[in-house]
């Protein structure tokens, strides 16, 4: 059961999940993992469930972002200031390209690639790439169409290790070919989801926001200086199937509650506490949440 605050009416909801320590080294890829992608972009973290969430944090255009055929790993910085952080391909559940407007300076907003994930406690963190690279709609297409490829051919060649089940590997399988990222400047976007997704394990430590009761899920402790791999992901993957199938069971509206969450976007990450517009780069030097 999903804890919800008695005074608040919200799920009880964490700080991040996809930036590692401050000064945390990824290491090196795994054995066997191909590089796809790379590029530079900005990267951030939004509570898709918190209307008008600000990013709970940020980091800048010229971040390196590595796709690989198991997740995508981001850095910033050099040694002593370095941030870094990494998303696997078990957990999105929606990919989305969402077109910036054709408004000029203070009203204009950028092109963003987000990848919703079921978290924790009935949340949706998501992972947004914006600017640098993906400059233009066509950029973020391009990325998306490949990332969509991606994260279906992996599902599919592993869906016994995550539970994958076969109704899903075919629809998977067609995912694969398409259909198509095509956006244009100031349309209203295209979402896919993602099926046979795992829902993100709550970091290590987490503590809910005090402002919110009710009892925390526990999870399973990992360790941040323990580079995760495939088969770790995939054995914890093989309990947390089984919270999502149970979870679909009691609230078959789920997928489409995130769907329409990944669809208003724009007000998540676009309105600013005063009422104008801001995009993604007015963030960029700004850390929220996070306490560092």
């Amino acid at each position: 059961m999903i804890p919800i605050a008695a005074t608040t009416g919200k799920a009880t909801m964490y700080h991040q999940h996809f930036l590692s320590a401050n000064g945390t080294d990824l290491g090196p890829l795994d054995g066997g993992e191909r590089v796809l992608w790379r590029g530079r972009c900005a990267v951030a973290e939004y509570a898709f469930d918190e209307a008008s969430s600000l990013p709970r944090w940020t980091l800048p255009e010229e971040t390196d972002v590595i796709v690989t055929d198991r997740r995508v790993r981001y850095v910033s910085g050099t040694n002593g200031t370095q941030r870094s952080g990494e998303l696997f391909w078990l957990w999105p559940q929606h990919l989305r390209v969402q077109p910036g407007n054709r408004e000029t300076g203070r009203n204009a907003t950028v092109t963003q690639i987000q990848l919703v994930c079921n978290g924790p406690s009935g949340t949706y963190p998501a992972l947004i790439f914006a600017g640098g690279d993906l400059a233009t709609v066509g950029d973020a297409d391009r990325l998306a169409n490949l990332l969509r490829k991606t994260i279906a051919h992996f599902r599919v060649e592993n869906a016994d290790l995550i539970g994958v089940p076969p109704i899903q590997v075919r629809m998977l399988s067609r995912l694969a070919i398409g259909p198509e990222f095509t956006n244009f400047q100031g349309g209203q976007g295209q979402t896919v989801s993602l099926l046979g997704s795992v829902p993100v394990p709550a970091p290590d430590g987490a503590e809910p926001e005090p402002e919110y009761a009710g009892e925390v899920p526990v999870s399973a402790p990992r360790e941040h200086t323990d580079r995760p791999g495939l088969e770790a992901d995939a054995q914890r993957a093989e309990d947390a199937i089984r919270a999502e199938l149970a979870s679909r069971n009691a609230e078959p509206d789920l997928a489409s509650r995130a769907a329409s969450l990944a669809a208003r976007v724009a007000s998540l990450v676009s309105d600013s506490p005063d009422g104008g517009q801001a995009n993604l780069s007015a963030y960029l030097d700004r850390d929220y949440g996070s306490g560092r």
